[in-house]
Parts: C-alpha cells; sequence; structure tokens
C-alpha cells in the first residue's frame, strides 16, 4: 500500500475549479503504470458522489465511474494526466478537502486525500 503523502501527489494543485454541472481536478500518474478499474468515491466535506455522478477525462476519451471495472479499466501510464469531473452542487469559495476512493488491479483500493482552494 502506497503511504497517504505519497497519493496526495498526486493531485494536480491548482487544478480545483467549478463547473456549470458541479466541479472538477486533476490528477497526474507519478508513482508508476498501473489499471484503473473503478472509482468508488468523491468526498467532499460530509457530501458523497458515488461512481455514476463522477466521469474521468484521459485525453480526447472520456468514461463514467460506473462504467469502470476490472473488465472495463483504463491503463493510466506514469506522467499521464486526468480530471476527474463531479455532477453535483458546485463548491464554496475557499479551501475544500476531498478524498478519492479508487481501485488499481495492481495494488487494490487507494485513497487521495486533497485539499485545495477553489479557484
Amino acid at each position: 500500500m502506497f503511504p497517504p503523502f505519497l497519493l496526495a501527489k498526486l493531485y494536480v494543485k491548482g487544478s480545483l475549479k467549478n463547473t456549470e454541472t458541479g466541479f472538477q481536478f486533476s490528477i497526474k500518474n507519478i508513482i508508476d503504470a498501473a489499471t484503473l478499474a473503478g472509482v468508488n468515491l468523491v468526498s467532499v466535506g460530509e457530501k458523497n458522489y458515488e461512481a455514476s455522478a463522477i466521469t474521468l477525462t484521459f485525453g480526447d476519451k472520456s468514461i463514467n465511474g460506473a462504467d469502470l471495472s476490472r473488465t472495463n479499466s483504463i491503463q493510466v501510464r506514469m506522467g499521464m494526466p486526468f480530471t476527474v469531473a463531479v455532477s453535483g452542487e458546485p463548491l464554496a469559495a475557499g479551501a475544500q478537502k476531498i478524498s478519492l476512493t479508487a481501485m488499481i488491479s495492481e495494488i487494490g483500493k487507494i485513497k487521495i486525500d486533497i485539499t485545495d482552494t477553489v479557484v
């Protein structure tokens, strides 16, 4: 299992922003090639967003979090950035604490804790 401080470095600082349909942020794989087999949950404070409210964008390809599985996974190369868009209410201005829980085929469940300010 990777230590939390290392997983937190996957977050692209300054990428948290509100969108017309909710909010988004970016992740960049700086550790090693991995197979993303699920995005289980994004939490902001006490509010939880299930996989169906999450869309991942890798370059010009997007996939809903509910569609990810061991049989429908995505290879995430080292150095590869992607956007996590969450459908829901935009975030309040100021500092936000966010957690992303995902399933990586090679290592199992991971949790990335993020703290950033909405731009």
